[in-house]
């Protein structure tokens, strides 16, 4: 089924895994991640940043994962790093089933008072909400320092918000690492002591498998991958382009970008799963 975030990461929280969300682009990235969810029967979480919705339009990604969508797993769809009310309403309307207000940037009584906007509106039409507190490193939709999550502030902007799944800053960034991420375990601990909503982990992409293995055991929730898919993506389509079945027609090169992504996705959600 397509649920919405809040169905899939209560489960992950109370069984001890992580649900991957991953950031799409374009067809062959969305029929990628479907393929690898359906194979392994495993939920994941499929989204899009605002630049993607800006270069394809709002409606077009939630029409592409509903029209490709075959069962085999529970999805859902979502707004990563929404900007403002406006566009996490017409992700709403468009048919997503969960929206992140990000009001990382802003001092904390108007990231809260954005972030509660968001809530109300989305908890009307069923939809669940993300919010940032501290900021990820990297390009999001602006450059910012790394600010980690405070533990005290995180429970009171939980309290104030209503928000039900909370992204935090321990040490990771978005895009390439340049050099050894440092990732602030013991704040994921604490904070996910103290707070009874799922916790979201940011740039995951170039993380260890040991890394992420130990921030899911600490209490994250949910994992972001963007960067990794696309590297997979441009990789399979390099692929395509050079092999024997290349001509003018895109069908004959884009399945390579299809199968690499599918790949990419796989290993990933066999990472985010319970240990055995």
């Amino acid at each position: 089924m397509i649920v919405s975030n809040s169905e899939l990461l209560i489960k992950a929280k109370k069984e001890g895994y992580a649900v991957p969300a991953f950031n799409v682009d374009n067809l062959e990235s969305v029929l990628g991640v479907l393929k690898a969810a359906s194979f392994l029967s495993s939920p994941i979480i499929i989204q899009t940043i605002p630049r993607t919705l800006k270069y394809g339009g709002v409606a077009t990604y939630s029409s592409l994962v509903r029209a490709n969508y075959k069962g085999g797993a529970d999805i859902s769809i979502h707004l990563d790093h929404g900007g403002d009310l406006q566009i996490c309403k017409d992700c709403i309307d468009a048919g997503y089933t969960s929206v992140m207000i990000d009001g990382s940037m802003l001092e904390f009584d108007k990231n809260v008072e954005l972030t509660k906007k968001v809530v109300d509106l989305a908890h009307a039409s069923g939809v669940s909400v993300e919010a940032e507190l501290g900021t990820i490193g990297g390009k999001e939709e602006t450059e910012g320092q790394i600010k980690y999550t405070e533990v005290d502030e995180a429970v009171k902007f939980v309290e104030l918000t209503g928000v039900d799944s909370l992204a935090i800053g321990v040490g990771t960034a978005h895009g390439v690492y340049k050099g050894t991420p440092h990732i602030a375990i013991d704040r994921i601990e604490e904070i996910a002591d103290a707070v009874d909503i799922p916790l979201v982990l940011h740039g995951a992409s170039g993380l260890s498998d040991e890394v992420i293995r130990g921030c899911i055991k600490a209490g994250i929730s949910k994992i972001n991958f963007a960067t990794h898919l696309r590297q997979a993506f441009t990789k399979g389509l390099k692929k395509g382009l050079e092999s024997k079945d290349a001509t003018y027609d895109p069908k004959t090169y884009l399945p390579y970008a299809i199968e690499a992504v599918q790949e990419a996705a796989a290993g990933i959600i066999k990472l985010c799963q319970p240990t055995k």
